[in-house]
């Protein structure tokens, strides 16, 4: 699921005391490189507005959407908050401007991105803060894109494997398992004053993986991250 949101030219009110609620992900920042799906071209092709030269990528983790975007436009903004995500981002995305940063404090002055984007993040971020933020960076008229990446569960065996992963989660991990598991309640971001509608678009795309990428790829869920060591090999297992 793609969102897509068009920044009005009003200013958003200067937010003092910000941070940044979330699972940090760098400890597993290899793994998460190697696993991760791109995002496909349909989307940005979808998402950025015409004539666009600067895209924010926030909270882009090791850069599956910035090395998708460099090329495309003059420059890409990485803001990402983990110093091993980051140091992984650096290698992938040499011609990417990096700087730490978190959605509710952007290192960026008023009107710099005619683009901001989030892929699989917007779960962490606490809205009341960022959007205000994201409406800052963006110039009059820039997009804010919410970009979503999940498994096909309209696929039969797709769904059978979710079903037995989550189990087995439980099951191995008990309560921590349970706790972190990832929520299919997550609200899309609220228009308000400083953005026009929401607009959505549902995209649907093949990915060809062994069983060994799909193994790795199930091990960088939330859920999965969250459990102990010895309980994550015997789920990977």
């Amino acid at each position: 699921m793609f969102l897509l949101r068009e920044a009005t030219a009003e200013e958003a009110p200067d937010m003092a005391d910000r941070g940044s609620p979330g699972l940090s992900f760098g400890e597993i920042a290899v793994r998460y490189d190697r696993f991760r799906p791109r995002v496909p071209t349909a989307a940005l092709d979808w998402l950025l507005p015409d004539g666009c030269e600067t895209v924010v990528d926030l909270a882009d983790g090791t850069g599956a959407v910035t090395r998708s975007l460099e090329g495309r436009v003059r420059q890409v903004v990485a803001v990402e908050p983990d110093p091993q995500m980051r140091e992984t981002l650096a290698r992938n995305c040499p011609h990417a401007l990096l700087i730490p940063g978190t959605a509710e404090q952007i290192p960026l002055p008023d009107g710099r991105a005619d683009a901001l984007l989030i892929s699989m993040a917007w779960q962490w971020l606490d809205p009341r803060r960022a959007v205000p933020e994201i409406a800052r960076v963006l110039r009059g008229g820039g997009t804010f894109g919410v970009l979503w990446n999940h498994r096909d569960l309209s696929v039969p065996w797709v769904a059978q494997l979710d079903r037995f992963t989550r189990a087995l989660r439980v099951r191995e991990g008990g309560q921590e398992a349970t706790a972190q598991a990832p929520s299919h309640n997550v609200q899309d971001p609220q228009p308000g004053s400083l953005f026009s509608p929401l607009v959505e678009l549902r995209l649907t795309w093949p990915m060809t993986a062994t069983a060994e990428e799909i193994v790795g790829l199930l091990s960088t869920d939330a859920s999965a991250i969250a459990l102990p060591v010895e309980t994550q090999q015997a789920v990977d297992a």
